[in-house]
């Protein structure tokens, strides 16, 4: 059964030059380097603030994509809001896995976005796309103010979701090729009243139990594995709804051995882009965090009195769809480290991919000192000429997007779909025939690093 509603004009509300759906970390550098290179430029933004999986979803530290273990492989704006972000004791350099205040991070990104000039409107989101011919002509937006149209020379898709391009008609796939399915959600929690101290004693002796102790002279503690104490708890009826095996990662926040950020939880067969399943997500989420807290107040040493500090606004999505591109990002680029001419960003991060159905997580490292490159293309699509996407949905298999997903990544994805938007709105050709050499040139102008 339909519901058919009468015809209505929507009132096109803002004319730009670039218009960027999705304020996560891709879409952020996308609109700060759009803006910085000349460009009028919007910022859509579903939620409250801007960061996404960083500030909203409390994945509150940097994985290694960003460093090869011998040097850093991403600069740009993504090096400035690191620098920016240590200087004020708000994050602990690392080569590796870099905790940082997520409560920081959200106030960095504003300020910036306003410093940069950005037009930044918050709690709305993309509904559909009016085509004219094969070019987007607008977004249409949905907010607490009706039903609205954007208008833009060209737009950039950051909603992680490939949000735009699907509603624009350009194809794409979602989830692994067996059977669809996509790597489960996550829950991330906050626990307080932690005695870092004790954690650092005596889970230094616990076989299986690494953690980072001191790094910089800020206490910072990263706690994995844990499979024993786990498989004793469930044996006397603990985390009865949390399926995994062991702990995943917990770490403390910089300068902060109370508080502990824990991701412990995992909720399968979630498809990220229906509401139902992402109703189940936020609720069975909730659930699992309560048995965990359970767990660490009674199984883990230092964690006695802790208690809920804080639950992620929403549960973390993975993965949800992959356009296809004018290149599709394969495995095999990955673990062949395959450079091209075209490329964008570099990227180190291993292949993660956390099993839909189980408990188990795939790892498959890149060598030290190692990384490969991510193309323009990858970017690209032949359906809509003025647009781009950017983030974990642009062109690549599964397995690739397993790698290139981490937000230092995608923060260098986001530099350059801003850039390339830019430098084709003020030259006037479509994003597919802006001569890469010279958007290149611009990424490097402004620290970004491309070999």
């Amino acid at each position: 059964m339909n519901i058919w509603m009468p015809g209505q004009a929507i009132k096109v509300i803002r004319e730009t030059d670039v218009v960027v759906a999705g304020g996560g970390p891709s879409g952020f550098a996308a609109a700060v380097a759009a803006a910085r290179s000349g460009a009028r430029t919007m910022l859509i933004e579903k939620g409250a603030f801007p960061g996404g999986v960083g500030t909203a979803a409390m994945v509150a530290a940097f994985a290694s994509g960003f460093h090869d273990g011998e040097r850093h492989i991403i600069g740009g704006i993504f090096g400035k809001m690191r620098e920016a972000l240590y200087r004020q004791g708000a994050l602990v350099k690392t080569d590796n896995f870099e905790p940082f205040d997520p409560e920081a991070l959200s106030l960095y990104y504003i300020k910036a976005l306003m410093e940069a000039g950005v037009e930044l409107r918050l709690h709305t989101w993309v509904a559909d796309a009016a085509m004219k011919g094969d070019r987007l002509d607008a977004v249409i937006v949905q907010s607490k103010s009706g039903r609205q149209a954007i208008r833009a020379d060209v737009f950039i898709d950051a909603t992680g979701d490939a949000d735009v391009a699907v509603q624009a008609g350009v194809g794409y796939e979602q989830g692994r090729p067996s059977d669809g399915l996509t790597q489960p959600v996550s829950m991330i929690f906050a626990l307080g009243g932690v005695d870092g101290d004790k954690v650092i004693r005596e889970l230094d002796a616990s076989p299986g139990a690494p953690f980072d102790g001191h790094t910089l002279g800020v206490n910072h503690t990263i706690i994995e594995g844990q499979r024993e104490r786990v498989a004793r708890a469930k044996e006397q009826g603990y985390l009865a709804r949390v399926p995994r095996d062991n702990i995943g990662i917990c770490w403390s926040l910089p300068g902060r051995p109370d508080v502990m950020y824990a991701n412990f939880t995992r909720i399968g067969k979630i498809d990220g882009t229906n509401a139902e399943d992402l109703t189940r997500a936020e609720i069975e989420g909730r659930m699992q965090v309560e048995e965990a807290t359970a767990f660490f107040r009674d199984w883990m040493p230092g964690f006695e009195n802790c208690f809920l500090l804080r639950t992620a606004t929403h549960a973390g999505i993975r993965e949800t769809r992959r356009i296809k591109g004018l290149y599709t990002l394969t495995e095999d680029d990955v673990l062949n480290l395959r450079q091209f001419d075209d490329v964008i960003a570099q990227a180190h991060y291993m292949i993660d991919i956390h099993d839909p159905l189980g408990h188990e997580t795939e790892i498959t490292r890149l060598k030290k000192g190692t990384s490969y490159d991510i193309p323009y293309r990858a970017l690209l699509q032949d359906k809509v000429s003025n647009l781009l996407v950017t983030g974990r949905c642009i062109s690549s298999t599964h397995e690739a997007m397993a790698s290139l997903r981490v937000m230092a990544i995608s923060m260098a994805l986001g530099e350059a779909a801003g850039t390339a938007a830019a430098l084709s709105f003020k030259r006037k050709v479509e994003p597919a025939l802006l001569p890469v050499k010279l958007l290149q040139g611009e990424l490097l102008r402004h620290g970004a690093i491309l070999e």
